[in-house]
Formats: C-alpha cells, structure tokens, sequence
C-alpha cells in the first residue's frame, strides 16, 4: 500500500513542480519585457496602418491627386497645341514671358472632366462622394509656362473648392 501512496504523491509533486514552473515562467522579467515588446511592435503597426489609410484614402488628398492627373493630362495633350496654334511663333517668348507672370485662363473641374468627348468623366467619382463633394464651376487649375515654353515646361496652381457634408 505505501507503493502505491508515494507514486500517487510523486505523481502530485511533479503537477506541482510545472505549476511551480508556469508561475515562475509568468514572473519572469525576460518573458514579460518579451510580451512587452511584442506588444509595442503590434501596436506601432496597427498606428502606421492607421495613418497611412487616413492619409492615403482621404477624399480631399484623392481629389487632389486626381485633379493634378486630369490638369497633367489636359495641358500637355490637349491645351498646349491649341494655345501655341493661336500663338505668332514671332512673338512666341514676348507672349511666353507674360504669361509666364499672370498664367494662363484658368481652367474648370468641368471643363476638365468633358474635354476629349468626356474621356475623364469617370473620374466625377473622386469629385463627389458620399460626404465630400467639389464645386465644378469654381474648383479649377491655373498653368503658369516655364522657359523653355515647351509642352511639359509648366507649374499648376489648384484651387480646390469642396466641401464635407
């Protein structure tokens, strides 16, 4: 019968001994300082995130980006030829030069999105969504050409009207 009583309590002293153990394990500065920093590096990443779509998917920045496309596309595709048509090549860098000072007629959001028979219509979606809508006959882009005069010799000025709903 004593066998049988000093297993069962041998048995017993070795739960205890891993119990003893966790606890210790529990206690122990290195696991905690672990914990400790696996939870800042977490919480360091869900902020970053965090930023980055505000930053990112925010209306306003998007419509901002998506109005400097539409005036990129529109004065070096469309814009520029016709204005340099209307130009006298012999008065082309007298004209340039004032223009350079005052800019050129601004041109509207509307404008923007139906020019080339509406190819940029699409992008209304950036312009208007729920919550967050712009003005399309006041927000606009002013160009101010650069010397050299050349198609891509230029510096644009937004003026983003939109509101938040």
């Amino acid at each position: 019968m004593k066998k049988g009583l000093f297993k069962a309590t041998k048995k017993r002293d070795g739960l205890t001994a891993k119990m003893s153990a966790n606890i210790r394990r529990r206690n122990d500065p290195v696991v905690a300082r672990r914990f400790v920093t696996i939870g800042v590096i977490v919480s360091t990443i869900m902020v970053a995130v965090s930023l980055f779509v505000t930053v990112y998917f925010n209306p306003e920045r998007v419509a901002k980006r998506k109005l400097a496309e539409l005036a990129t596309a529109y004065y070096e595709s469309y814009y520029y030829e016709r204005f340099m048509e209307a130009i006298d090549p012999e008065l082309k860098d007298e004209k340039m030069e004032t223009y350079e000072r005052t800019g050129l007629q601004p041109v509207l959001l509307r404008q923007l999105l139906l020019y080339q028979n509406g190819k940029y219509a699409s992008y209304k979606q950036y312009f208007e969504t729920d919550g967050f809508s712009c003005d399309k006959n006041t927000t606009s882009a002013k160009f101010y050409p650069v010397y050299p005069y050349g198609a891509k010799d230029y510096t644009v000025e937004y003026n983003l009207a939109c509101d938040f709903e």
